[in-house]
C-alpha cells in the first residue's frame, strides 16, 4: 500500500515538474514583440501625447526607437533622442509633466490619465 502511494505521488510530482518546466518555453514561443519597424521624423504635437517608452535592438526589435503613446492609446514610433532634437525635447516635456503630476498627486485634469500607468 505504501509503495503504491509513493509511486503515485512520484508520478504526480514528475508530471507537475514536466508541466512547469515546459510552460515558459511555450509561452515565449507564443510571445509576439510589439516593435517599431519604421520611425517617423515628423514632430508629434505634445498635447496629444501621454507618455513614452524606449525600444532597443537588444530587446529583440530591429531598431532603436522611442515609442510615444497618445492619449487615445496609439503607439507612434520616432527615432532615438540622440538622432532627433524634437524627440529629446518631447521626452523632456513628458518627464517634466509627469514629475509635476506626481507632486500634486495626479489631482489636475491633465494628470488623471497618467495616474494609472505603471512607472
Amino acid at each position: 500500500m505504501a509503495s503504491t502511494l509513493v509511486s503515485a505521488l512520484s508520478m504526480i510530482l514528475c508530471a507537475l515538474a514536466l508541466i512547469l518546466y515546459s510552460s515558459p518555453a511555450e509561452a515565449q514561443a507564443d510571445l509576439a514583440l510589439d516593435c517599431c519597424l519604421m520611425v517617423s521624423n515628423k514632430a508629434i504635437p505634445k498635447h496629444v501625447l501621454l507618455t513614452y517608452r524606449r525600444q532597443f535592438r537588444v530587446g529583440g526589435c530591429p531598431r532603436d526607437a522611442v515609442v510615444f503613446i497618445t492619449r487615445k492609446g496609439l503607439n507612434l514610433c520616432a527615432p532615438p533622442a540622440e538622432d532627433a532634437q524634437w524627440v529629446k525635447e518631447t521626452i523632456k516635456f513628458l518627464d517634466t509633466r509627469l514629475k509635476k503630476c506626481k507632486e500634486i498627486k495626479f489631482h489636475e485634469k491633465r494628470c488623471h490619465a497618467l495616474k494609472n500607468l505603471p512607472f
